[in-house]
């Protein structure tokens, strides 16, 4: 009995951790752009009224983010891969799938953070009514999208 309860929880542990894998992948696919990339910053410098130098001094910062991110993303891809090799193995090695699990976890929170530095300088260049409307657009995370890097 005691088998068959652990046989199925590493039936749902796998089918939890490939759910969150293809999820996390989706969300990830935009490879750091913001919101969808510079179609979606058009749309958003308009809906904030930015001026041309705020247009200039988002893009600087944005830039300067891609070749942080770019590393991050190529790593995130890589863990990824060999996670999906792990739960498609022949024989399950548990340890080693929730290492790379951690691994996985640890970048993704590297991205986070990112995320909200780069989320961060952008605010600070816009005024006190722009970051009021930044805050009413749609954000990533609850099916909306608020710019944190192009």
């Amino acid at each position: 009995m005691v088998t068959k309860h652990r046989s199925m929880a590493r039936v749902v542990i796998i089918f939890c951790i490939a759910a969150i894998t293809a999820f996390a992948g989706i969300a990830q696919a935009d490879d750091g752009e913001w919101g969808g990339g510079r179609h979606h910053f058009k749309k958003v410098s308009e809906q904030l009224g930015l001026t041309d130098a705020q247009k200039a001094q988002a893009q600087a910062i944005f830039q300067a983010n891609r070749a942080v991110m770019k590393p991050i993303f190529t790593s995130l891809r890589t863990e990824r891969k060999i996670l999906q090799a792990l739960i498609h193995a022949d024989k399950i090695d548990e340890t080693a799938i929730r290492n790379e699990t951690v691994k996985i976890a640890l970048i993704q929170a590297d991205l986070n953070v990112n995320r909200a530095t780069v989320g961060a300088q952008f605010r600070a260049i816009l005024t006190p009514e722009q970051v009021a409307t930044l805050k009413t657009l749609p954000h990533k995370g609850d099916g909306r999208r608020i710019p944190s890097q192009q």
